[in-house]
């Protein structure tokens, strides 16, 4: 019968055969069991010390006691009292409630942190050792092929994981949780580790050159996300911002436990999660939030369309390793997802704050996030020097071609990416113009002439990026990613040393991508000058460059061209003579 189920298991997923042949072994399954085990031992054992001891005859106090003597203020230490039969009266409740938030972030750390690091070191080995390209030659899907990746690389973790989960639904079941919440934070767990692996994979395959420092690096950040949300959901008694950075907590899983301690009716001091505050977050006004489903459910299709465009990167790149992460008609489109999805959370309520300052506040946050987001379709729609001169040469051959240089410009697949980033803001800008006119703001004309600024700032880094990748380097990929962050933040840096704030003088301001600042400033500062004039000099500064790379790709189409029609010849003479 065993026997029958493994067969099944090679049949459907091969690849997922082949990791666990070589991951279940003996030695590799007790140190799981074992390490799990300990977890597990220890943390009653620390747990059960923090109870109060039948042979200490004076008073004690404990988190978990419920007495407190009149007019004194312990905190979390109550004094532990007994009844009548001399047993401690102790908040079980509560007990259970520590033990099984504890538990869950332990599971949660090791199955992100381990488990990327696991799948990024297998994708090296398998890079280095030349396995990979074997692999991706299989008939099987590459989806097929990353789905066996998923679930066979970490599959110890998840044996590890398992021998936690016993202890983990008793501490919830203890603690009065509903077993329909403790399901819906099973279900984050499976979905942020689908989100996370899938894009440690994507990390694997298009960084390279860094060895085993990949996976330590990928890793350390996943360890630095988690780090960083974790002590914001329990160290602050208010982990909403009510700005678009509080779309990075829909990312960590352990959002869904707030639900789960409010289910427990135990207070909020007493909880140390504020689930309260959860109740404030909103979107596009709306707070979804304060219902459970409604706001796991808008957790769950984060993650998901996260997954969706990520697994079409995953997929073209494995395939392709020398193709761009994304399709120009697939940027499109996530561009406007992004857009919409990331100025929701720019009207949310700021509290006792002026609604105004506060939207205000929100749109500068939010360039920072289309900053980041231009960066990151700069760097995966800029097709290399090899696949540019592809492209040119098939330009010069075919001059009377149906399909138009900007149409080609827009949707080639090896054609340059300036323009089709152009696009991309250009959608994400549109979107913003009717949702700023509407706002509650007295002057929505002046921040979005301060964000197009911006925008033409980043067009140009991507002319600049475009035209590293066409000089013959070692390495043009970290060239170009070095030469742009330089533009983007040493001017700032400069500005800010030398005293020269947003406020007292614009024009400096206006060449940065932080152009929003500059115009939520004093606007009696500026003058038609001032803003025309960074606005000629970025245009001129875009037709140059642009104009100077196309000339260098139309003589790169031309010699490239003419190398292969003397090839050509060259063979057919040689043939002729034989």
């Amino acid at each position: 019968m065993l026997i029958t189920y493994i067969d099944k298991i090679g049949d459907w997923n091969p690849q997922l055969m082949r990791e666990l042949k070589g991951r279940f072994k003996i030695r590799n399954l007790s140190i799981a069991v074992i390490i799990a085990v300990s977890i597990q031992i220890l943390l009653l054992i620390g747990f059960t010390g923090q109870l109060p001891i039948d042979s200490i005859t004076t008073p004690q106090r404990s988190r978990y006691c419920t007495a407190t003597p009149p007019g004194r203020y312990y905190g979390d230490n109550l004094l532990c009292i007994q009844d009548l039969l001399g047993n401690w009266i102790i908040n079980w409740q509560l007990w259970w409630l520590d033990v099984f938030k504890i538990l869950s972030v332990v599971g949660l750390f090791i199955l992100l942190v381990a488990g990327t690091y696991l799948l990024i070191a297998d994708l090296s080995k398998e890079k280095s050792r030349g396995t990979l390209n074997f692999i991706s030659l299989s008939p099987r899907s590459s989806q097929n092929i990353l789905l066996g990746k998923i679930l066979g690389v970490p599959s110890i973790i998840y044996l590890l994981c398992a021998v936690l989960s016993p202890l983990h639904l008793i501490a919830g079941f203890k603690a009065n949780i509903s077993p329909g919440l403790i399901l819906s934070y099973y279900l984050g767990i499976i979905i942020s580790c689908a989100f996370f692996y899938s894009l440690s994979l994507l990390f694997g395959l298009v960084i390279s050159g860094l060895g085993g420092f990949q996976s330590f690096l990928y890793s350390g950040l996943v360890l630095m996300f988690l780090s960083v949300t974790t002590s914001v959901l329990f160290s602050s008694s208010d982990f909403i911002s009510h700005t678009p950075l509080d779309w990075i907590m829909l990312f960590y899983p352990g959002t869904i436990l707030a639900y789960l301690v409010e289910s427990t009716y135990i207070p909020v001091k007493t909880a140390n999660i504020d689930y309260e505050t959860l109740h404030q977050f909103a979107w596009y006004g709306k707070q979804f939030w304060h219902n459970s489903f409604l706001g796991i459910s808008f957790i769950f299709a984060n993650y998901s369309l996260g997954i969706y465009w990520i697994s079409r990167a995953l997929n073209r790149r494995f395939r392709n390793p020398n193709a761009t992460c994304i399709n120009k008609i697939d940027s499109y489109k996530m561009s406007a997802s992004f857009i919409i999805i990331a100025t929701g959370f720019v009207f949310q309520s700021g509290g006792s704050r002026d609604i105004e300052y506060h939207i205000i506040e929100n749109i500068v946050v939010l360039q920072i996030f289309i900053v980041a987001f231009a960066c990151l379709l700069i760097a995966a729609l800029s097709p290399s020097r090899q696949s540019l001169y592809d492209w040119a040469r098939y330009r010069h051959q075919n001059h009377d071609n149906s399909r138009s240089l900007v149409r080609d410009l827009i949707l080639g697949e090896k054609s340059p990416s300036p323009l089709a980033i152009a696009l991309n803001l250009g959608i994400m800008f549109a979107y913003l113009i009717p949702t700023t006119l509407i706002a509650p703001l007295d002057h929505p004309f002046s921040l979005l002439l301060g964000l197009f600024i911006s925008l033409n700032i980043l067009i140009i880094y991507a002319v600049v990026g475009q035209r590293i990748l066409l000089f013959k380097l070692p390495k043009p990929d970290l060239i170009a990613t070095g030469v742009i962050a330089i533009l983007m933040f040493i001017p700032p840096l400069m500005f800010s040393i030398l005293g020269l704030e947003p406020s007292e003088t614009i024009t400096p301001w206006l060449f940065t991508i932080f152009g929003v600042a500059a115009f939520n400033s004093d606007l009696h500062l500026l003058t038609l000058t001032s803003v025309i004039f960074p606005l000629l000099s970025q245009w001129l500064l875009i037709a140059l460059g642009t104009t100077e790379m196309s000339k260098r790709l139309q003589k790169a189409g031309e010699s490239e061209t003419r190398l292969l029609l003397n090839s050509l010849t060259a063979n057919k003479n040689y043939s002729h003579l034989k």
